[in-house]
């Protein structure tokens, strides 16, 4: 029940789990994704990400229905060139917690696996709602990801990012 409405769920009330593979080597995919200011060119609806201080970030990222939300995250992790790990300060609109691995491929390409728990706004209930505006973070999070690998793999701004 607590992950269906949201209370006391923390930051297990969704899961996404994806993986890519990226034709460049792991150095310059953990360079690109390492920089959250390069988000708004690949992401649909991430607006802006600054960063506050060398382990905190700030995002502004469209809701449902193009509200802004926003809100700051820490990293908890970075191994460069393997790992970046984050989760939400507490009071976010948003919780949520994710790490990233960066595994290159014998081709010298690049295996990114992204696992991801968040907690929307009224829970489980709250991501059906944002479904029904248009806002499934499952769905969204492979349009961004193939984004990202056209980016990443041409150098080509895709033209439906935020910041295209």
């Amino acid at each position: 029940m607590k992950r269906i409405v949201g209370v006391g769920a923390e930051h297990r009330a969704v899961d996404i789990h994806k993986t890519i593979n990226i034709a460049a080597p792991v150095e310059k995919v953990f360079e690109f994704w390492n920089n959250f200011q390069n988000f708004p060119k690949f992401m649909s609806n991430v607006r802006d990400v600054q960063m506050q201080v060398e382990n905190r970030s700030h995002w502004i990222v469209s809701g449902p229905a193009g509200v802004p939300v926003e809100w700051d995250a820490e990293i908890t992790e970075r191994i460069p060139n393997k790992t970046i790990a984050w989760k939400t300060v507490p009071g976010a609109t948003v919780e949520h917690a994710g790490i990233v691995r960066f595994d290159p491929n014998p081709d010298g390409t690049t295996r990114v696996e992204i696992r991801m728990s968040y907690n929307p706004p009224a829970g489980a209930i709250g991501h059906v709602v944002a479904a029904v505006f248009g806002a499934d973070p499952k769905s969204e999070m492979d349009a961004d990801l193939a984004r990202m690998k056209t980016l990443i793999e041409t150098g080509i701004r895709p033209h439906d990012a935020a910041a295209a």
